[in-house]
């Protein structure tokens, strides 16, 4: 059996089917996007045909991709010299037009943060797992997609599915997608990071696009006082305000008072602190809805009558975790690693308490979005959970390196959320939550530094 990641569910129906003339499993095309369905067989598309390619993926590898492919790229794209400004390098170009939802992967070297070789163009992996290092890997294409300029915009976006084991030894990958159709010679575009990035490496941003290859521009959202505004803001939700990082950042109406309506809310807590980090929590009861959602993710849960959410938050210590905010990547990665240490100290002692008194437990991985302790199924949505139940806002997504984000309405873009999952009553949930977030306010001293990438 091949190591490979499988295709998501809901994309193995449909699709074309052509017979492997060895033998063996059909080869079947996605419903969708003119590309080879599943990891059997190779996902580059034939530069000479403009077809998928017919070949197996190599025997005993990781990677979705035949010898011949893996060696010299997907034949859909193709690595040039930028025609105008040497300063950019090369760029990515798509040899076809390109459907939204096409795949690649990104693929490399495993290895560590520190000490990685093209750091530049390392892309994160499993939890826990180290970098993807595509340096000196003959046939890695996408290690030379440009970044967006300032008046342009990602059309890639990478995904949760990836390629090897946690600390393997072979070539690993990572799944990426383009996020929006792609016309034939426009350019394939990848989000770096804040401008911090740059300006770390004295390299100007500039706009990459050009008449021969251009890149996709980003959309201007103009705002109005609509009467549709008018009443948003009645009803007591939260204005969005641009702030210096060009961002929308949610602020209270200074002449209506913000009442934000939480569902099923059981139980709030007061604002407490964890590992020297301001947290708070609170206890719900779940509609149909958020039901379903919470047994498509923890498929252990069975018809248990009632599960209890406990969404939480914990804020960044002077940082904000928006991309586009300008805080550099290290102090944000430091931050965001000290969050996850104090919120995996609490959640433990949560699950031990509750699942030796009889009780399901369990909740969701900020660094996957799936299960921690349970079987997993799909994976679950922090960013849309808070909203639907917090009301809370969303802050979409721009560019390959920023996801979706809750705004809190007083942590804003600083709130680190994770959810917990249990059968048990609110009382006694309550009991063992207050209990565990005293016995991890006493445990984790707020000045420890350590990187969870150095846990192993």
């Amino acid at each position: 059996a091949r190591r490979g990641a499988p295709e998501r569910e809901g994309e193995d129906m449909g699709g074309s089917n052509a017979v492997d003339p060895q033998g063996g499993p059909k080869r079947r095309t996605r419903r969708n996007v003119n590309q080879n369905l599943g990891c059997v067989y190779c996902w580059a598309t034939d530069a000479e045909t403009g077809q998928p390619c017919t070949s197996r993926s190599a025997e005993g590898s990781n990677l979705p991709y035949c010898e011949r492919h893996r060696r010299e790229g997907d034949g859909a794209i193709q690595v040039l010299d930028h025609p105008e400004d040497h300063g950019v390098g090369k760029i990515v170009v798509a040899n076809i037009d390109l459907p939204k939802g096409y795949k690649f992967v990104y693929w490399g070297k495993r290895c560590r943060w520190r000490g990685c070789k093209g750091e530049d163009r390392a892309l994160s992996f499993r939890a826990n797992g180290g970098v993807i290092d595509p340096l000196n890997c003959e046939g890695q294409q996408l290690q030379f997609m440009a970044c967006p300029g300032p008046s342009e915009r990602s059309n890639i976006k990478c995904t949760d599915v990836c390629f090897g084991k946690t600390y393997d030894t072979s070539l690993v990958g990572r799944e990426i997608e383009t996020s929006e159709p792609v016309k034939k010679n426009h350019q394939l575009l990848q989000w770096y990071g804040s401008k911090e990035w740059f300006e770390s490496r004295g390299i100007p941003r500039t706009n990459v696009g050009t008449e021969a290859h251009p890149a996709p521009q980003r959309k201007k959202k103009l705002k109005s006082a609509t009467e549709g505004g008018r009443k948003r803001k009645a009803k007591g939700q939260l204005k969005p305000e641009v702030g210096t990082s060009g961002q929308e950042h949610v602020k209270p109406e200074e002449d209506v008072m913000v009442q934000l309506t939480p569902k099923g809310l059981l139980v709030a807590s007061d604002l407490l602190e964890v590992g020297g980090r301001p947290f708070e929590y609170s206890i719900h009861r779940l509609d149909r809805e958020r039901r379903f959602a919470v047994s498509q993710a923890f498929p252990d849960l069975g018809s248990a009558e009632e599960v209890l959410a406990v969404p939480t938050f914990q804020c960044a210590l002077g940082v904000d975790l928006n991309p586009e905010a300008g805080i550099p990547e290290t102090l944000v990665q430091e931050e965001m690693n000290r969050l996850h240490m104090n919120i995996v100290m609490l959640e433990s002692e949560v699950y031990s308490q509750l699942t030796a008194r009889g009780f399901f437990c369990d909740s969701v991985d900020p660094l996957t979005g799936c299960s921690m302790h349970s079987r997993s199924g799909s994976r679950y949505s922090e960013v849309y959970s808070a909203h639907k139940l917090l009301g809370y806002q969303i802050l979409e997504a721009n560019g390959i390196r920023m996801i979706p984000m809750v705004v809190h309405p007083q942590f804003g873009t600083s709130g680190y959320p994770v959810t917990i999952f249990s059968t048990a009553p609110p009382d006694i949930l309550h009991e063992v939550l207050q209990a565990a977030t005293t016995q991890a306010a006493l445990s984790v001293g707020s000045g420890s530094n350590l990187r969870t990438d150095e846990l192993r």
